[in-house]
């Protein structure tokens, strides 16, 4: 072993020495692409269970050192997946990749300060002052918080008056927010500008519609919204932004989480533990580090959350919506989407910031004067073998995404709120759901069950073979209506007969009828199977 020894003494001076750390700049330049969660087509998006992710490029600048260095990029998304980050424009490359997850919260600060020496601020019993007593922190976790003073070991919380602590120590392992670095050489000092790309989680997206029909009841005014969903504690801020629409299958991989327990004090207000029971399922959440006035502001009875809310604080009011104004134009169409693979990638128009736990709606399309069509559908069964049956009609809507339409752009799924106005307001007629919907793809859409259409089926024959069948559509409504009956047919079923022309689509039969106001019609067919 003694020539090992030699021969690293030899190498020993040509290795470059660990030049320290530098921090790269924030952000001068953000893009984010937005995927939709895979097992979601449509429906409403929560802030605490998104299941989309984000390809997230930044543009930084840093001055390297010669050397061996350790590059910071601080304000990552704290949802980043470390193994998939990029660096580019680093002289020497990446030797390795680093998350630092150890990121700076009460809890955190309160397991740091274990051992050291603090300073609790509460008031006193005697003299309902408050006082500074100096103290230790001997243990903290979600069992509770304990801290020994010159009277001895306490239990936070359990003096029955206000407390909290001040800590004199420096933070040393903490992040106060997400952090990625990167360990890389360099023969001489350079400024570069570096361009990090990683992918984060708890993201996701979705388009949100309104449909206005208009008087002639022939055209509706459709708008259209992109929701952006970020779950995370940092904001993506002006930002080139884009979404991608479509079925992207993403393996599932099970990922490191460092979950640190949540520090929590358990004792009772205005109590001591001898006098109250222990109630496991009732703890008390940890009280924040002192700031200042804030423990001025806090009375016995409040409830103070690791977070630094107080439970009874306002919440402002949202600002109201502005009127629009007679010379507000419509926002100009967004570019068309691009082909990504079998995906389509939407381009926001404008630079947009993805706020950190928040939601917000972007522009995606404003078409006036889109012709559509009403009418009514339901579905009857070919074969009975019971007594009559009742069923009810669904109000429908129909167009073509297509550029005669007014359309002719692919629209990513989403809800649609179909408004009209009635007696000078505008009501909701129905909310369907869109799927996703190709370019010269038809567009048809429940609006809600016909109370005024009733359909009736009975059987007036029925052998081994055949059956035949009356159908009664009655319309109890003040106008006119076209009614789409469909006779599904099953294996070697086949309709040998009937009293009113019918047409196949997809296959099936299909009846049109036309049902005046305040009357009815009927139907005879006979079927036929094996």
């Amino acid at each position: 072993m003694r020539w090992l020894f030699l021969l690293l003494l030899a190498l020993g001076p040509t290795l470059p020495a660990c030049a320290g750390d530098v921090t790269a700049s924030e952000p001068s330049d953000v893009a984010v692409t937005i995927y939709r969660d895979p097992g979601r087509n449509g429906g409403s998006l929560r802030l605490d269970s998104l299941g989309g992710f984000a390809v997230i490029t930044e543009t930084r600048q840093v001055i390297i050192p010669a050397g061996r260095s350790r590059v910071r990029f601080v304000g990552v998304v704290d949802a980043i997946i470390p193994e998939s980050a990029i660096v580019s424009g680093l002289p020497g490359g990446v030797i390795e990749k680093n998350r630092d997850a150890a990121l700076l919260s009460p809890s955190a600060l309160m397991r740091a300060a274990r051992g050291k020496k603090i300073t609790l601020k509460r008031t006193s019993k005697v003299t309902g002052k408050t006082e500074l007593v100096s103290g230790e922190i001997v243990s903290a976790s979600d069992q509770g918080v304990m801290f020994r003073t010159a009277a001895g070991n306490e239990a936070l919380r359990c003096s029955g008056q206000p407390e909290t602590f001040t800590y004199g120590l420096d933070a040393d392992g903490l992040s106060a927010r997400p952090t990625l670095s990167v360990l890389t050489r360099s023969s001489k000092p350079i400024a570069a500008t570096i361009t990090l790309t990683y992918i984060a989680e708890q993201f996701d997206w979705n388009a949100n519609y309104t449909a206005h029909l208009n008087p002639d009841g022939k055209t509706a005014s459709i708008g259209g919204w992109i929701t952006l969903a970020n779950g995370n504690s940092v904001s993506l801020n002006n930002a080139r932004t884009q979404i991608v629409a479509g079925g992207l299958h993403r393996e599932y991989v099970a990922r490191f989480v460092n979950n640190q327990p949540q520090v929590i004090a358990r004792c009772w207000p205005m109590e001591r533990t001898s006098d109250v029971p222990l109630r496991p399922d009732r703890p008390y959440n940890l009280v924040t580090p002192y700031m200042g006035q804030d423990f001025e502001r806090f009375d016995k009875a409040s409830e103070i959350m690791v977070t630094g809310q107080r439970r009874g604080y306002a919440v402002p009011a949202p600002s109201p919506v502005m009127a629009m104004d007679a010379s507000y134009a419509p926002a100009a169409p967004p570019p068309p989407p691009e082909q990504l693979g079998d995906l389509k990638l939407y381009t926001i128009p404008q630079r947009t910031t993805v706020a950190a736990m928040q939601m917000k709606q972007t522009r995606l399309i404003d078409q006036p004067g889109v012709p559509v069509e009403f009418y009514y559908a339901t579905t009857i069964n070919a074969l009975s073998y019971g007594s009559a049956e009742h069923t009810s009609g669904m109000r429908m809507v129909r167009t073509l995404n297509d550029k005669a339409h007014q359309l002719g752009l692919p629209l990513p799924a989403g809800s649609i709120l179909f408004q009209q106005d009635q007696f000078g307001r505008s009501m909701l007629v129905g909310e369907p759901a869109l799927a996703d919907t190709a370019e010269d793809e038809k567009i048809e859409l429940p609006l809600g069950i016909a109370s005024d259409l009733t359909i009736a089926r009975r059987t007036l024959r029925r052998d081994a073979k055949s059956q035949d069948a009356e159908v009664t559509i009655s319309n109890a409504g003040p106008a006119e209506l076209m009614l789409e009956l469909k006779v599904p047919l099953d294996g070697g079923q086949k309709l040998t007969s009937s009293d009113r022309p019918h047409e196949q689509r997809n296959g099936q039969p299909l009846f049109i009828l036309k049902v005046p106001a305040g009357d009815k019609v009927t139907l005879h067919f006979n079927t036929a199977g094996q």
